[in-house]
């Protein structure tokens, strides 16, 4: 109850004081609070002037940096209003900490003012120990005490006057630069506050030439970047880059051009990896850009189906993967199929430079179809999304086998120039084709003073078949043929080419004159008897010959110089071998003369048997046995061959001659006796010309009568 008595008793300060200490408490507040907004505005002045000068001074920082710096200035900021303006206004400031500061800054007032204002408001520790008395008397003295005190000594205007020249400061530099600068300004509060992608203004604008934004190139190939600028021109553009597998360098672009129209030029050769780069040129900077190194498009499987015309009647084929060249017909069907190495916007067939056609497919497959009519190599130029095209491409070979015209051949019997009416032609026939015989035929055309033709029938040809071979014995008296015409034959056949056929052929042509069987008798024996004079001019030649092998053999008895010997036997040799060749020749001759004799049904039994057997058979056996065993003899004989005696060598010819002179014989009987039949032939001859004058004479004189 006592102490209870004495609180209640402890007066009041005086009010003058208290006044005076509140207001000293709300000036330190205010300095407090000045000092902590100019700390954060010479902070906030301080980190955007950075920001400021590193955006513009690069100019323009990547979006990246300058969200990462905007960052740690609101952190920075947002920590020295916490710790510089909110944290001291959070402090109690009242009157027992500003008497506090009184005390400290007046020590002469020995705490008087301090222990009258913690006595007022009731901090007075335990009653017991206290006096009431006291400490009355203590608050009352502290108004007469203090006084004369000025409390705001404990301030430091200086600071706040400080604290307020930064603020004003910062306020009118803020000021000053949005009025003075307001595009810039606005350009850094757009780009470091609110982060758009807006450039700074610039007097050099670097212009990279890219498609899309980045660089795309093909692996090993030469890449070339390129630019130019808007605005002043530098001298001088760098290129950074940084492979992808953390190269860096620094290389000098190459300026092309002159001023006003400078372009940028560095090439990487041979690139073989991805990089990023970006350029620096005058006051500019370029964004940093990708460059991708891509495979070039290319073929890595193909086929080749091809598909023969019908009319070759061939299957189908194709040229597997390993196959790039092959052969077919004109008209064929032929699909190239191929498989790229990457899907592609296009897969053109080329011949050279010639376009052919489009593929068509999807994914990484695209086929085409053509009709080649000529030889030609092929390739696909391929093309993908980034415009990279096949720089090597494949290529492919389609040879065009010629469909040759069909082969004809037509082989005569024993006839020569001039026939009878009454021949009969033996001809032998060859037609083949490699695809298939449209058709073969065999024409006859007679001419005189008009022209008829017509076919000899081959009844046994078949269509497609590839080869024919047939015999034709054909009566020319079946076509009404008169002497004084003139008759033709041909052979010929026509393939199924639908492409660029059909292609025909023909056999060369054989042509005949028709003559009666007198005209054509009388040239067989003049032509007999030309026979007849060179085979005389070989004997004669045999007879030279047999003389110079005496003539040697005496020689080879002397023992002269045995190379002289055998040059002179060697030639003797090849004399020997020549007129044994041309006794051949007559024996042919005589033979041609019968069967043509045969051919136009004149060869009578006498005519057989002369030229048959009294002069091609011995013909037959001097050249066949007689005259090559001379030539073996002579020669066995001139290389010394024991076997072969020089004794034997002439009696050899002497039996040669003897049977050449025996064949001479019967051909010059048989020539004398052929004059006589042509003397009797052209008597009668004349004597029915007479005959046809005569009549011809009466009829007009009796002609001449029956009109008087």
């Amino acid at each position: 109850m006592k102490s209870q008595s004495t609180i209640q008793t402890v007066p009041a300060l005086d009010a003058s004081v208290t006044r005076r200490l509140k207001a000293v408490a709300v000036r330190l507040r205010g300095y407090v609070w000045l000092e902590g907004v100019a700390r954060l505005l010479v902070f906030l002045f301080a980190t955007c002037g950075v920001q400021f000068l590193l955006d513009y001074g690069s100019h323009g920082m990547r979006w990246s940096m300058r969200a990462a710096l905007l960052g740690l200035i609101v952190v920075g900021a947002i920590r020295v209003i916490w710790t510089r303006v909110i944290g001291p206004l959070r402090v109690s400031v009242g009157a027992a900490e500003i008497a506090n500061l009184v005390e400290r800054r007046f020590p002469q007032l020995s705490s008087g003012l301090i222990s009258a204002v913690r006595f007022s408001s009731g901090d007075f520790g335990s009653p017991a120990a206290n006096s009431a008395e006291l400490m009355a008397s203590v608050v009352n003295r502290a108004g007469s005490s203090v006084r004369a005190v000025d409390f705001s000594a404990v301030l430091n205007p200086l600071r706040a006057r400080w604290s307020l020249l930064v603020v004003a400061l910062c306020l009118g530099a803020g000021l000053a630069a949005g009025l003075g600068m307001p595009d810039t300004m606005r350009l850094w509060f757009a780009r470091n506050v609110l982060l758009q992608e807006i450039d700074w203004p610039k007097q050099t604008h670097l212009i990279v030439e890219l498609q899309d934004g980045e660089l795309v190139g093909a692996r090993g190939d030469d890449l070339v970047i390129q630019a130019y600028a808007h605005g002043v021109e530098p001298r001088e553009v760098e290129l950074f880059y940084e492979t992808a597998s953390g190269e860096r360098g620094r290389e000098t672009m190459t300026t092309v051009g002159s001023a006003g129209a400078y372009r940028y030029r560095y090439t990487f050769k041979k690139a073989q990896e991805d990089f990023r780069f970006r350029l620096e040129g005058g006051d500019d900077v370029t964004a940093t850009y990708n460059a991708r190194l891509l495979e070039r498009p290319g073929v890595v499987r193909a086929e080749i189906r091809v598909s023969p015309p019908s009319y070759a009647r061939l299957e189908s084929f194709t040229l597997a993967d390993d196959q790039r060249a092959g052969q077919t017909l004109p008209g064929s069907d032929v699909t190239f199929s191929i498989q790229t190495n990457k899907p592609v916007v296009s897969a053109t067939l080329m011949a050279g430079t010639q376009w052919i056609g489009d593929a068509v497919g999807e994914a990484d497959r695209y086929a085409i179809t053509i009709t080649p009519h000529e030889t030609r190599t092929y390739h696909f130029a391929l093309v993908d999304e980034f415009d990279l095209t096949n720089r090597d491409p494949v290529r492919f070979a389609l040879r065009m086998m010629k469909d040759e015209p069909p082969r004809v051949r037509l082989k005569l019997g024993a006839a020569g120039e001039m026939i009878t009416p009454q021949a009969v032609l033996a001809m032998e026939l060859e037609f083949a084709d490699t695809y298939g015989l449209a058709s073969a035929q065999l024409v006859y055309r007679i001419t005189r003073d008009d022209t008829r033709e017509g076919l000899i029938e081959l009844p046994t040809f078949e269509p497609y078949t590839t080869s024919f071979t047939t015999s034709v014995n054909w009566p020319v008296a079946r076509q009404g043929v008169e002497p004084g015409e003139r008759l033709m034959l041909v052979a010929t056949a026509a393939d199924f080419d639908d492409v660029s056929g059909p292609n025909v052929a023909n056999s060369p042509e054989l042509t005949f004159r028709v003559v009666t069987p007198d005209e054509l008798l009388a040239e067989l024996a003049q032509r007999e008897q030309e026979i007849r004079m060179d085979f005389e001019r070989l004997i004669d030649s045999q007879e030279q010959l047999r003389g110079d092998l005496l003539t040697l053999l005496g020689r080879a008895a002397a023992a002269e110089d045995s190379e002289s010997f055998v040059a002179h036997a060697g030639a003797l040799e090849r004399r020997q071998r020549n007129i044994s060749g041309s006794v051949n020749v007559v024996r042919q001759q005589i033979e041609q003369l019968l069967a043509e004799l045969r051919t136009n049904q004149l060869a009578t039994e006498a005519a057989e048997e002369r030229l048959g057997e009294e002069i091609s058979l011995p013909l037959t056996d001097l050249t066949k046995r007689g005259l090559p065993e001379a030539v073996a003899s002579i020669r066995r004989w001139s290389l010394g061959d024991e076997s072969e005696s020089a004794e034997g060598i002439d009696p050899q010819q002497v039996a040669l001659l003897l049977q050449m002179r025996e064949i001479l014989a019967s051909m010059i009987q048989w020539e004398g006796y052929q004059e006589a039949i042509t003397m009797l032939r052209d008597i009668l001859r004349l004597q029915n010309e007479l005959r046809t004058e005569a009549k011809d004479a009466l009829e007009e004189q009796a002609g001449e009568v029956f009109e008087d």
